[in-house]
């Protein structure tokens, strides 16, 4: 596989008719070079009482305004705009609604040219999944994994980057799964369930569309190697868990001594799994990588659309003075959010 990383069950269906086979407008990044990136924005609320929102971001209490929000689409603006290569897709977490995506596409990237907006609302959920694109989206799938109303939709999106009938279709699944607040095993239950939604979409589509790419980006709330626990995990290797991970992640054990893949192949690779430290959060004293990309091995094969390069966005705009996110204050108007972008990079062979 060709890449070059480094730092720097409720079911909604959307059919997208007008984009359906349309042809594609050029990418700004060539026609044969696709630009995804994966942003947690920390909570990106309009000036709007919906009556869903935290308590900070209610703008019935005075805090949350309309300056401090317009503060806050500049800032992703900006965060954006840091990003090594232009964006042909953003995969955004902590978004209110539509409308807060719409107006950062019309108002504050107007020459990105990202037609698409969609954040579809998870009813209960004060935060969703949403993204912006400026290609054509075939279709638009929104997954609930149920269990408790504060879960989050899984967007399933569908691109044909070719434009014609017989284009390679690639799969993108944008998440952002349980945090680990109140424990991380006493709130595993609800990742596992996320982890069993994407698995059992992962096995239909292997089972009736063969070959096809499939990438999972977001705030999974997990490392991608979860090892050491003595509960089942969402995400892991082959080896050192308790039960088998529902999402199985590449390792070093999955490479023998002449550095080819084993014949017990990885479900998906990672992105963290050529960086050598730092990440995408910090809590508590430490840098965590609970954002990700993960991709099938059809993204790895050597032929069409694979993996070419991931990059974590570390620009020193980003960051405080200690070097870790500088998140967003409404009453600074200051900062960005309180996690790093991460940018893959897609190639047609």
């Amino acid at each position: 596989m060709k890449r070059n990383i480094r730092r720097a069950s409720a079911l909604i269906i959307f059919v997208l008719a007008g984009c359906a086979g349309c042809p594609m407008d050029p990418f700004g990044n060539g026609d044969n070079r696709l630009v995804i990136l994966s942003y947690n924005c920390q909570n990106l609320f309009d000036d709007v009482r919906q009556g869903e929102e935290y308590p900070e971001y209610d703008p019935s209490s005075g805090e949350w305004t309309n300056e401090t929000y317009l503060g806050k689409l500049a800032a992703l603006a900006a965060a954006i705009q840091k990003a090594p290569e232009e964006p042909d897709i953003l995969l955004l977490q902590e978004v209110e609604n539509s409308g807060t995506l719409e107006r950062l596409s019309r108002d504050f990237l107007p020459l990105g040219g990202y037609d698409f907006y969609a954040a579809p609302r998870a009813h209960g959920a004060a935060v969703q999944t949403g993204l912006l694109s400026r290609i054509p989206v075939e279709k638009l799938l929104v997954h609930r994994p149920g269990g408790s109303e504060s879960e989050r939709n899984i967007l399933e999106i569908w691109l044909n980057p070719e434009g014609d009938e017989g284009g390679e279709r690639i799969v993108l699944m944008n998440n952002h799964w349980k945090s680990r607040l109140g424990g991380a095993e006493a709130t595993e239950p609800q990742r596992l369930r996320s982890a069993l939604l994407l698995r059992r979409r992962v096995e239909e589509l292997n089972r009736d569309f063969t070959g096809i790419n499939i990438l999972f980006a977001g705030d999974f709330n997990e490392d991608p190697w979860e090892t050491g626990r003595e509960y089942p995990t969402a995400l892991g290797t082959k080896e050192d868990f308790v039960a088998p991970p529902v999402i199985r992640v590449a390792g070093e054990s999955d490479e023998d001594a002449s550095g080819e893949e084993s014949a017990a192949a990885p479900d998906f690779y990672a992105f963290w799994s050529e960086i050598p430290e730092g990440g995408s959060y910090f809590y508590g004293g430490t840098w965590e990588r609970i954002d990700h990309f993960f991709w099938n091995r059809s993204l790895a094969d050597g032929s069409g659309w694979d993996v070419a390069g991931c990059i974590l966005v570390d620009d020193p705009l980003l960051l405080n003075e200690y070097g870790t996110p500088l998140a967003y204050s409404g009453k600074t108007m200051r900062g960005y959010s309180d996690h790093l972008p991460l940018l893959l990079v897609l190639e047609r062979q």
